[in-house]
């Protein structure tokens, strides 16, 4: 389980950058699929909580516990980690990260194989392959996205129309973050049984996240979502299902 990563920086609109980072640790790691970790939602319920990590592994059902925090200055960012095995009350490995906030996608993929180090699993060439495509170079691009997802996560009409217009901007600073593209898809589908959006408006989002990302989740999800809206019921089950094999968290 990995739990919110504490937000340092003392701006409380921060906590989208720490909350995004944590996301993508989980989502970098659920795919080994040796490894079962638990739900942003389950983990996320203990967020600012004073935690005993013996109860709260044994309330989710998991032996590891990673716990971090994060502490942003301008382009600076200090990352510390740590992973807990719950069942010894022992740390296993941690390590404090000083880095220019270009560097935020190395280090997520530094820390994720520090992780899988220490618990002797192996990524695979196809899981290799995944999380490279749901990645950006940009910083710029990668700070906005996290903040469309925050938006989107609390799902009503005009937070996906911010999501939407945060997405476009991102696509534009990259137009290969396959994440993005998904995303605003996703945010698209919302808004289709919202507001009655046109049919048309739907697919190139999804379309362009697949193409970008045959092996991202939440590709497949959009394109689900096109599906049915399309009332392909059988092409949008299997999309779905390719989405959460994909991505089992």
């Amino acid at each position: 389980a990995i739990l919110p990563f504490t937000n340092l920086s003392g701006d409380p609109e921060q906590v989208f950058f720490s909350d995004g980072f944590s996301e993508d640790l989980i989502t970098e790691l659920s795919r080994w699929r040796s490894l079962r970790v638990c739900s942003r939602s389950a983990s996320f319920r203990y967020r600012g909580m004073a935690q005993d990590l013996q109860e709260v592994a044994r309330a989710l059902g998991v032996r590891y516990v990673v716990e971090g925090s994060v502490r942003r200055l301008g382009e600076r960012v200090r990352i510390t980690a740590q992973l807990i095995d719950a069942a010894k009350d022992a740390q296993v490995w941690g390590e404090r990260y000083d880095r220019e906030l270009n560097d935020i996608f190395a280090l997520q993929d530094e820390i994720s194989k520090a992780i899988v180090s220490a618990l002797k699993l192996t990524l695979l060439p196809e899981e290799k392959e995944a999380l490279a495509q749901r990645s950006t170079s940009n910083a710029e691009a990668y700070k906005l996205y996290l903040m469309a997802r925050q938006f989107w996560l609390r799902d009503n009409e005009r937070n996906n129309e911010i999501v939407i217009r945060i997405c476009k901007h991102v696509v534009e600073l990259d137009p290969n973050y396959a994440q993005a593209w998904a995303t605003m898809g996703l945010a698209k589908w919302n808004l289709f049984w919202q507001v009655d959006q046109q049919q048309e408006d739907l697919e190139y989002p999804a379309m362009r996240a697949l193409e970008l990302g045959p092996h991202l989740a939440d590709a497949h999800a959009a394109q689900a979502a096109v599906k049915r809206s399309a009332g392909d019921f059988r092409g949008a089950l299997t999309a779905a299902k390719r989405a959460v094999e994909l991505e089992p968290t």
